[in-house]
């Protein structure tokens, strides 16, 4: 499990809808995928951003339901997804349970909740290990923060923007793991010194 980069946060993000037969166990979603590409892009101080070609190409699997979600994770690893509601295993695809995927799209529709900023955060966080970010704490601070640039972009205003972010920052106190957080005025502190570009590998 080496590559393995998961995170682990509150079962509220994820669904708990039954498994459906006959259906294939998740389906991409390229809106998501390219989301969180311009969002990242979006994220890098003006005049550092990187070319869109530059930013790795992240597919979305969006599980459909629960026990798709987990029978593939529990495949793929050996142990129980339990709490998982999303991962990033090598390669171009993160893979999300349907609830998160679904509380990112309300939050593309103009919704913004806690949970649909969570999501988002979830969203950008698998995508950074895409881009080559491993330290989990680290990459939870700046998916937070790229949720308020990434929202900016997406047409949601400054204001609400920031709340979105705000919102993504108390989650992440409440719910996440202690190797998942970092305090917001430390992690605000490293945003405005660090982008992710340079912490890459």
């Amino acid at each position: 499990m080496t590559r393995l980069a998961v995170l682990v946060v509150s079962v509220a993000l994820a669904s708990t809808a039954p498994a459906a037969s006959a259906q294939p166990a998740f389906e991409y979603d390229r809106e998501l995928g390219s989301v969180a590409r311009k969002s990242l892009r979006q994220a890098v101080t003006e005049g550092l951003r990187p070319a869109l070609r530059d930013v790795r190409q992240v597919y979305v699997r969006c599980y459909r339901d629960r026990a798709s979600f987990e029978q593939t994770f529990e495949e793929r690893f050996g142990v129980p997804a339990g709490r998982v509601v999303a991962y990033y295993a090598g390669g171009s695809e993160v893979h999300l349970r349907g609830g998160t995927c679904d509380n990112v799209r309300r939050l593309l529709a103009g919704r913004v909740t806690a949970l649909a900023a969570a999501a988002y955060s979830v969203l950008l966080h698998e995508a950074l290990h895409r881009q080559g970010l491993r330290d989990e704490r680290v990459t939870n601070c700046l998916a937070n923060e790229a949720v308020r640039w990434g929202a900016e972009l997406l047409g949601l205003g400054a204001e609400r923007a920031l709340r979105a972010r705000n919102l993504a920052f108390e989650f992440t106190r409440r719910y996440a793991p202690p190797a998942y957080r970092m305090g917001k005025p430390s992690c605000l502190a490293l945003a405005a010194r660090t982008e992710w570009t340079d912490v890459r590998r």
